[in-house]
């Protein structure tokens, strides 16, 4: 039962059959004056037709397709973080698994953090061998666990790993709570940027077998996720040569503003700046060479407009590689699953799909950043 799928437009109409089927039942208890029965079958009716309600948002997103998702027993394979480190081959782990690792913030402040790291099968039957590692960077409202329910990762590295490219994929936890979008800044309280560059990838490097060098990381990322992928790739290009920006904005979008991002500063029109694609975009140098992917699910209105943008702007910036896929679909994980998996196997060394590369039109560049102002 844990694999049902509870999305799917057949078990949403029995779902809601099945409530309406309860609140007629409940009519017949009302008419025969049977109390205990009207209470009893309207409690019934009332929580199908809540789930029927819940059910269609979660549809809607995409976000918890399995049955076991919603229980929230997990899907994936998992093992120790002992198996991790044993320098001699290990068997049972056939699609690969995840495990949970701690990542002090001892430069940050953030605090320890448990980040989830799906290692393919490979690392555990060639205990000398080293591995890419991709930054899964999850969205807000968002957990590093939407990555391996919603998205799939571990399917994907397992995938991946089946045609030849195993790779490592890290979820770091990059805000304290569901809700609390820190946007990868810097700012009073949270310093994810900081926790991200000077405690994530050197604890990574230190305890995984991962290749430590640029061209073997890639930042990605969906929604506010995607702009962390972004901003933190395009900031520190000496660490990391591959983005994958999944319906991120083009600037920080905080629902507080600059100030209740960063905080009450003298320099805060700078620091906004600095954080901001949609500015620094246009003004990058050539070196250190970049790849970036951008996909976007057509129909959302989020992103649409922020993800042709910095495709015609980064794709006319000598040294980037810009790949833009616009599909059918919204800002939901049904347009992010499929992304992850064709963007991965771009990045990881795939036959690269054609490049969609829009003109850039400085007329154009002037009235996407009027329409589209960083609210102080």
């Amino acid at each position: 039962m844990g694999s049902l799928v509870i999305i799917g437009k057949w078990f949403l109409l029995g779902l809601a059959l099945l409530a309406v089927a309860a609140w007629v039942g409940c009519a017949g208890a009302v008419r025969r004056q049977r109390r205990m029965l009207v209470a009893g079958v309207g409690a019934l009716a009332v929580t199908l037709t809540l789930a029927t309600a819940a059910d269609l948002v979660n549809a809607h997103y995409s976000y918890l397709p399995r049955l076991d998702d919603v229980l929230g027993v997990r899907s994936w394979p998992t093992a120790s973080s002992r198996d991790a480190v044993v320098a001699a081959p290990v068997r049972g782990h056939a699609q690969g698994s995840v495990i949970s690792l701690a990542v002090p913030g001892a430069h940050s402040g953030f605090g320890t953090q448990q980040a989830l790291v799906y290692l393919p099968p490979q690392y555990f039957t060639e205990p000398r061998a080293r591995f890419p590692v991709v930054y899964l960077m999850h969205g807000s409202p968002g957990v590093p666990v939407d990555w391996y329910r919603a998205n799939r990762a571990a399917q994907t590295g397992a995938w991946l790993a089946g045609r030849g490219r195993p790779v490592i994929l890290v979820a770091p936890r990059l805000s304290h709570g569901w809700l609390d979008d820190s946007e990868c800044v810097d700012r009073p309280g949270e310093h994810i940027e900081s926790y991200v560059v000077d405690d994530v990838i050197p604890t990574v490097d230190a305890r995984l077998r991962v290749r430590a060098d640029r061209a073997d990381r890639i930042f990605a990322g969906m929604s506010a996720g995607g702009f962390c992928a972004l901003n933190l790739g395009l900031r520190h290009r000496g660490l990391v040569a591959t983005i994958v920006d999944m319906s991120g904005m083009d600037r920080p979008t905080h629902d507080g503003g600059m100030i209740a991002l960063f905080g009450h500063r003298r320099d805060l029109a700078h620091v906004v700046m600095a954080n901001t694609p949609a500015v620094y975009a246009a003004h990058l140098p050539a070196s250190p060479p970049m790849r970036v992917w951008l996909d976007c699910g057509r129909s959302d209105r989020e992103s649409y407009s922020d993800t042709r943008y910095l495709a015609a702007t980064l794709g006319a910036r000598p040294g980037f590689q810009v790949e833009v896929h616009l599909r059918p679909g919204g800002h939901d994980f049904g347009v992010w699953r499929p992304a992850l998996r064709e963007s991965l196997a771009w990045a990881l060394g795939a036959p690269a799909a054609v490049p969609v590369r829009a003109p850039v039109d400085p007329a154009n560049t002037v009235r996407h950043l009027q329409d589209h102002p960083v609210r102080a």
